[in-house]
């Protein structure tokens, strides 16, 4: 696999008890200031896209893009919007590209800016 985007739906369960040990396990010393951030709610009704990969020998290509292209085209057969948080501000300029706009810029006390985005479905 080369590429990978995850997109939640608003019903989506919580994660497991597990998985979120593990992802407090790796957030280490910065989850209590995460815990205490406040960040916007998305839009009700809103799908997630939580995390996108792309194999770093392949990097550059497009991938990143084009799998995420894939999930907006289904999200927008159903005609519900998605929303997104990046701290990385070249993600956000390609969010902004694939129709995104930024709902909000949020700044984490010693730690980055952080864009909460949104898009609404395309028409097709």
């Amino acid at each position: 696999m080369r590429s990978v985007a995850a997109f939640l739906p608003p019903d989506a369960p919580a994660p497991a008890e597990q998985i979120q040990r593990r992802v407090a396990e790796l957030h280490g010393s910065r989850l209590t200031a995460l815990s205490k951030l406040s960040l916007p709610d998305a839009p009700s009704g809103s799908w997630t896209l939580e995390t996108v990969g792309v194999d770093p020998a392949h990097q550059g290509a497009g991938l990143g893009t084009a799998v995420i292209a894939v999930g907006l085209a289904m999200i927008d057969q159903r005609g519900e919007p998605v929303a997104l948080e990046t701290s990385d501000e070249r993600n956000a300029r390609l969010y902004l590209r694939l129709g995104f706009t930024i709902a909000a810029a949020t700044t984490i006390p010693d730690g980055p800016l952080v864009y909460s985005m949104y898009r609404v479905a395309k028409a097709q």
